[in-house]
């Protein structure tokens, strides 16, 4: 069986795959990408209002693209899933504008560019509060969709807790992308760039609501 991304993010690619092969999902499951579809550029307007929201319409626009390239025989379900980190003192800023966070004249910013600047931000707004509501915490969401028709899809939403880490200089970790090196997970005394995969996997926001889908599919 195929089921179709709707991303062209191979770091999601990677993640996914390993989460359902660990989930027990059919070795014959093959997760593609639009690229596989011949679709070039797959950036649909996120004008949702919230994660749930946002990942429906990926998986929307991607069913009703390769639906019409296949009008007859198209049956794989699609993938969708919309992901951002929410910081508490910023009243949940940046979250589902994370991926666009600071983005100017239609120029998104380098992972570390973003994550030097909600740092920023974050420091500023700390001074303006007053002691008992300073607090660095954050957590990353992730909805995530099994679309298979306009009547029929499945959806888990899952999160990762956390704190975000001092200056940009106390990131740590190659692994993982975005805002993971700034992400520190107090419970493991670590950052979310510094968890293999298999432990990230276990805990994440993705990795959680990866598995609740891929334990569906498995069940079917």
């Amino acid at each position: 069986m195929n089921i179709w991304l709707a991303s062209g993010n191979a770091h999601k690619k990677l993640e996914l795959e390993a989460i359902f092969r660990t989930k027990g999902c059919d070795r014959d499951t093959v997760i593609r990408v639009p690229a596989d579809a011949g679709i070039d550029s797959f950036d649909p307007p996120e004008t949702g209002s919230s994660f749930v929201e946002n990942a429906l319409i990926k998986a929307r626009s991607l069913y009703r693209i390769l639906k019409e390239k296949q009008p007859s025989s198209f049956r794989d379900p699609v993938l969708a899933d919309d992901s951002g980190l929410c910081v508490e003192a910023l009243e949940g800023r940046p979250g589902i504008f994370s991926a666009r966070y600071g983005a100017e004249d239609g120029r998104k910013l380098e992972a570390a560019e973003r994550n030097a600047l909600l740092l920023e931000e974050l420091a500023a707004r700390l001074e303006s509060l007053p002691p008992e509501k300073q607090n660095r915490k954050a957590h990353f969401v992730c909805a995530m969709v099994l679309y298979y028709s306009q009547e029929r899809f499945f959806i888990a939403q899952e999160t990762f807790e956390g704190e975000l880490v001092d200056t940009i200089g106390s990131g740590r970790g190659s692994g993982g992308f975005g805002y993971d090196p700034i992400l520190y997970i107090p419970s493991l005394g670590r950052t979310a760039a510094e968890l293999s995969e298999d432990e990230k996997n276990a805990v994440s926001h993705r990795g959680k609501a990866g598995k609740a889908i891929a334990g569906f599919l498995a069940s079917r």
